[in-house]
């Protein structure tokens, strides 16, 4: 009779630890999903910023290809070469003369 509640003791208690044992496999296969999980958003939401950076970097190159498309467009329009001539280079025709005012503190003071 002893040895039958023995047995039945040990039954139950590897019963009990096998329970535990289970709870905590379990316990531990659902943390690993939600790590799962949460390191996979936080992988998709690092990507659309990167994705957001490379749409701004494809807009201002497509506005810098429209722009040079342009200028290569007006190469030849003599009047916008010798105005950027000018303007960006400094350049002057032959025979002519070139112009610098200069103003004082005073006068730039009163302009408004």
């Amino acid at each position: 009779m002893i040895s039958s509640f023995r047995s039945l003791e040990r039954a139950e208690r590897w019963q009990r630890r096998l329970r535990l044992v289970l709870k905590l496999g379990l316990v531990l296969w659902v943390l690993w999903i939600a790590a799962s999980f949460l390191g996979r958003e936080l992988e998709i939401r690092q990507l659309r910023d990167e994705l957001s950076h490379l749409d701004l970097q494809k807009a201002k190159i497509l506005k810098e290809i429209e722009e040079l498309q342009t200028r290569l467009q007006n190469r030849d329009d003599l009047k916008l070469l010798e105005y950027l001539a000018r303007k960006e280079l400094g350049m002057v025709k032959p025979g002519e003369e070139v112009y610098f005012i200069i103003e004082s503190d005073e006068e730039r003071a009163r302009e408004p």
